[in-house]
């Protein structure tokens, strides 16, 4: 780990990808809602629709690009679901229930290393928050998540600071919920603009969680946060 170890007082932690996965995946629960409405749609298409409209940015004309709130956010996703589900008669029906579903705490699982690694860099002395470009739903969520309710409040959310990742301004607003400089600040996340490369420019150091191993950029990396709370406690012990 070439970070500046010795520095860090605090890390903020991605939701999504990082801490919580959507079970089913997304591309499965979109499928499911198809077949309410009697269309039968290829899962691996409705994940290639996703994976070519989720990042078109929807921000509010007078604060510029990244911004947000919750009824962007609501706009977006309903776009969302009428540009993967074209084939369906009623797309407001399916949007209305795919957005109850990922606001029910019974559609996400924790990863397996997430209870333990976060309890180990806590305990390191690192204060922690959780920063997401999810929408208000996460509160819901993550206080029906076991592993995650008895930590993770208060939450940094994009729609609830105005702009999402990576935008600058969300970095910072992650920074004073930890009462911390950026230098002082560890991003964690999966996704490499939003997690590394965005906080990165904002003078943060930043680790990318790579679970599968499938990134190829150059850059700090732990494939779980159990081992980055390991090495985290053996650059501690050095120190």
């Amino acid at each position: 780990m070439g970070l500046e170890a010795a520095r860090v007082r605090g890390i903020v932690l991605d939701a999504v990808g990082t801490l919580i996965r959507p079970s089913p995946s997304v591309s499965l629960a979109y499928t499911q809602a198809a077949a309410r409405q009697g269309v039968d749609v290829d899962p691996r298409e409705v994940g290639r629709r996703f994976r070519e409209h989720f990042r078109v940015d929807e921000g509010d004309e007078r604060r510029g690009p990244l911004s947000t709130d919750e009824t962007i956010e609501h706009r977006r996703w309903k776009r969302l679901v009428h540009l993967c589900l074209p084939e369906v008669p009623d797309p407001d029906r399916a949007f209305d229930e795919l957005w109850e579903h990922f606001a029910d705490p019974r559609s996400w699982v924790v990863f397996p290393d997430v209870a333990d690694g976060v309890l180990r860099l806590r305990s390191l002395g690192l204060r922690i928050c959780v920063a997401s470009n999810f929408d208000r739903r996460l509160h819901r969520v993550a206080s029906g998540l076991p592993e995650l309710s008895p930590w993770i409040e208060p939450l940094v959310i994009s729609s609830e600071v105005g702009f999402r990742k990576p935008h600058p301004e969300f970095y910072r607003a992650a920074c004073e919920r930890l009462g911390l400089s950026p230098d002082e600040v560890l991003s964690i996340g999966d996704d490499l603009q939003n997690d590394v490369l965005g906080p990165s420019e904002v003078g943060l150091q930043a680790l990318l969680l790579d679970r599968e191993g499938r990134s190829g950029f150059p850059t700090d990396r732990a494939s779980n946060l159990q081992e980055v709370a390991d090495r985290w406690g053996k650059l501690a012990d050095r120190a």
